[in-house]
């Protein structure tokens, strides 16, 4: 990792491959080029597995409000995993037994898991060529038992 410190983070990497290209390069992996100040994450990682801060600790804390600052919102809840806020959300949002869910056939499980564990019903709408739910199908798909629509990129 070390021979990756002076990497800058490049968030438009894929957007410029694309308009070089009009490919979109998904198969590779660009972690490293995400984290040029790797060493302070590490440091802070460490601090928090051995401090056993992780689950209702002091850092948790410190995170939500941060995240209440950046964002403007009374509230923040941080949570184990992608899977768990998935879920969070749709109960914030009401979902309930008997309600559905748009979404995309192409996705991580947890993203169904999460509909149906609220106890919904998922309703798959069609990508496009650029593996994103198609927003031209999603209306054909909404009923009058359709809550939420949960996109994923």
């Amino acid at each position: 990792v070390e021979e990756h410190k002076n990497i800058q983070a490049n968030h438009n990497f894929l957007l410029n491959q694309y308009k070089e290209t009009g490919v979109y390069p998904i198969n590779h992996n660009y972690l490293f080029e995400q984290f040029s100040d790797y060493k302070e994450i590490f440091e802070q990682i460490e601090n928090l597995i051995t401090n056993c801060d992780y689950t209702l600790g002091k850092s948790v804390d410190e995170f939500e409000r941060k995240i209440c600052e950046l964002t403007g919102s009374r509230f923040a809840v941080g949570v184990g995993s992608g899977t768990d806020a998935l879920f969070l959300s749709l109960i914030a949002a009401g979902i309930q037994k008997g309600d559905e869910v748009i979404t995309t056939p192409y996705t991580f499980y947890a993203t169904i898991g999460a509909i149906v564990t609220a106890g919904a019903k998922p309703v798959f709408v069609d990508i496009r060529d650029d593996y994103n739910i198609n927003t031209d199908l999603i209306e054909k798909a909404i009923t009058d038992r359709t809550k939420a629509i949960l996109p994923v990129h």
